[in-house]
C-alpha cells in the first residue's frame, strides 16, 4: 500500500552499517540544502536529545565523514544540487560505523523506490512532524 504524505516509512531487511552504540549513536548529520528545513531538523533533534551536526551539500557531509566523525544516522536529501543523496551514498567511506540513511525528500513514496532499493534505508518526508521524526529514531534504536 503506498505511503501517504505524511507517512514515515522503514524500510525492511535491516539497517546500514553497524552502529557504533558508544560512539555517535545520539548524533545525527542532517544534509539538506534547504537552510529552513535543516534548522527546523536541528531544534527538533536538539530538543529530542540529539547531538547534530549540519552540511548545506553532499560535499560538506562527506567531509565530516572524512574527517572522522560519527554519527549514528544521516538525515539525507534525496534531491541535492551538485551531488545527490545518491550519488553521497556511492561516495561513503565504508566503514564499520558507517550511519544508518534517512532520505529526506519531497517526492511520493513510489518516487524514492530507487534510492530505497540502493540499500536498506528509510524515508522520511519533507514537512513531518517532529513526533514522526522521533518515532523513527525510536525505530532505528538510536
Amino acid at each position: 500500500m503506498p505511503a501517504g504524505p505524511q507517512e514515515v516509512l522503514p524500510r525492511s531487511g535491516g539497517c546500514l552499517g553497524r552502529l557504533a552504540l558508544d560512539d555517535g549513536a545520539r548524533k545525527v548529520l542532517v544534509v539538506d540544502d534547504d537552510a529552513d528545513w535543516r534548522e527546523f531538523l536541528r531544534v527538533s533533534l536538539e530538543d529530542l536529545g540529539y547531538e547534530t551536526t549540519e552540511a548545506a551539500d553532499g560535499q560538506e557531509a562527506l567531509d565530516s565523514l572524512k574527517r572522522g566523525e560519527r554519527f549514528g544516522v544521516m538525515l539525507l536529501d534525496l534531491n541535492m544540487p551538485g551531488m545527490s543523496g545518491l550519488e553521497v551514498v556511492e561516495k561513503l567511506p565504508r566503514a564499520a560505523t558507517t550511519p544508518r540513511i534517512v532520505f529526506l525528500t519531497s517526492a511520493a513514496a513510489q518516487d524514492v523506490g530507487s534510492a530505497l532499493m540502493s540499500g536498506p534505508h528509510y524515508y522520511l518526508p519533507k514537512g513531518a512532524s517532529r513526533d514522526q521524526l522521533s518515532l523513527l529514531l525510536q525505530s532505528l534504536g538510536v
